[in-house]
């Protein structure tokens, strides 16, 4: 019944449209004009904008087509300042753009915790009297954002330590003249020297034998993007997951491979419909967003063989200058009862119930609905950093909010729910944050929870409470 009400409350609340006066006086735009863009190729800004060049537009259609540009100029996150400015002269318009670029070239070195999130990784290490540092991972990561100046990601990753992990990844959203098909892809390979191989008690439960690698798993995604408009995508995906086990683990778990076996693998093929609304996928605060996602599983070495149905709702609305409230809600729903235990995840992992931090939910099916209130503590304001030339970093800017939340969450688990008590049973987190919003997308979250279980705590995050979204 909860489900049902928040998707149909949801979807009324995407019905609101704000009609054009069709009498208006229309002028023509004679020109739109780029500045800063030293890196991006100018026909990536004008294919983000709501504005082209030759057509007619009244002049209070135009504010609402400059904020809409501006917002997709924003999702790109390819810049950091956008201004947009129009000027009309003898009945004809001029548009001006001005943008600050990002950095895009970032090597750095990784030094990460391995563990779900923060919270996890710091209990493990508080129990070793602050001395077990083994649960780090180490290396270097070159991210290469707008390459070329056509908003292509080129992504190298080499990490070692608890849990290696070596990736390549090539995104470029434009291989045609109009810019509407595009081509992802990625290969992964994680090696681990301590594996979960099963949940109990709501709690992941490792394997590890005298220092060597017990799992290795290899990864291919391709995906095929297609984008008819401005807000919406199309994507057909196919992945090809391998993994490789130590031989004890399908003896503690025989779930883990379902076939007797210590390789398993799979592979899918998927189609994706995105709609992107919002004024900012990173830390949104109006607008909606919507994606849905149909899935095929096929069988290779484990009994991998179901569809399975996710998708994901978000809607933002300002209720005055300082106070806004925003809403998601994702599914998943499989045509199998039985699931093999390394090819899925559940609740606990990129999708929690704020307050469950430390738990993993495992299941077949999945409900998870996110609320929250948000008030502006300091409006986004912008900063000059002094001695800094460089203008990708010499101007920045931040925000502060405070919100209260509600998360509701539901598993349906037909495995191994004698196990875990948390599984088929409304879980319900609730609670208050300060939120630090600033350039890059960078943001720090400090949240004060408490769940069904009568468990407080204080926990930290640096990631949208709304969870990842897909930007390209």
């Amino acid at each position: 019944m909860i489900k049902t009400l928040s998707i149909a409350l949801l979807f009324l609340a995407f019905l609101n449209t704000n009609p054009i006066n069709a009498t208006e006086e229309k002028h023509q735009v004679v020109n739109i004009i780029i500045k800063g863009n030293k890196i991006t190729k100018s026909p990536i800004i004008l294919r983000e904008l709501t504005i082209k060049k030759g057509e007619f537009i009244g002049l209070n259609e135009i504010k609402q087509l400059i904020i809409e540009s501006r917002n997709n100029l924003t999702n790109t996150n390819l810049f950091n300042f956008i201004t947009i400015e129009h000027e009309l002269n003898n009945n004809e318009l001029t548009i001006t753009i001005e943008i600050v670029e990002r950095w895009y070239i970032w090597p750095y070195p990784i030094l990460e915790i391995s563990d779900r999130n923060f919270n996890v990784w710091w209990d493990e290490f508080k129990s070793s009297k602050y001395s077990d540092f083994s649960r780090l991972n180490y290396g270097v990561f070159l991210n290469i954002e707008n390459f070329r100046g056509l908003n292509e990601l080129l992504m190298i990753k080499f990490r070692k330590g608890f849990k290696e992990h070596y990736l390549f990844r090539y995104e470029t959203p434009h291989i045609n003249n109009n810019k509407t098909f595009g081509i992802n892809t990625q290969i992964e390979f994680f090696r681990r020297k301590k594996t979960y191989f099963q949940t109990k008690e709501n709690e992941l439960q490792y394997f590890e034998e005298n220092d060597t690698y017990t799992s290795k798993e290899m990864l291919l995604d391709l995906e095929l993007l297609y984008r008819d408009n401005i807000k919406t995508r199309h994507k057909l995906k196919f992945n090809f997951h391998r993994s490789n086990v130590n031989a004890q683990i399908p003896l503690l778990n025989p779930n883990y491979l379902q076939n007797n076996d210590s390789t398993g693998s799979f592979y899918k093929i998927s189609y994706q419909f995105i709609n992107e609304n919002r004024d900012n996928n990173t830390y949104p605060l109006e607008g909606y967003y919507l994606e849905f996602e149909i899935s095929k599983y096929f069988e290779l070495k484990s009994p991998i063989n179901h569809y399975e149905i996710n998708s994901h709702l978000e809607k933002h609305i300002k209720i005055s200058d300082k106070l806004y409230s925003g809403t998601s809600l994702r599914t998943r729903t499989a045509s199998s009862n039985q699931q093999v235990y390394f090819a899925t995840q559940a609740l606990g992992f990129d999708d929690y119930v704020r307050g469950y931090e430390f738990y993993v939910i495992d299941g077949e099916d999945y409900y998870l609905s996110k609320t929250a209130i948000k008030y502006v503590l300091i409006n986004k304001r912008n900063l000059e950093i002094p001695y800094i030339k460089k203008k990708q970093f010499s101007k920045s800017h931040f925000s502060i909010y405070a919100t209260v939340f509600s998360d509701l969450g539901y598993t349906s688990n037909n495995t191994n729910y004698n196990e875990n008590s948390l599984a088929n049973t409304l879980l319900w987190g609730r609670g208050c944050s300060i939120e630090y919003v600033t350039y890059y997308d960078k943001m720090l979250r400090i949240e004060f929870s408490i769940n069904k279980l009568g468990e407080k705590g204080l926990f930290l995050h640096f990631s949208s409470p709304f969870g990842e979204t897909n930007r390209k």
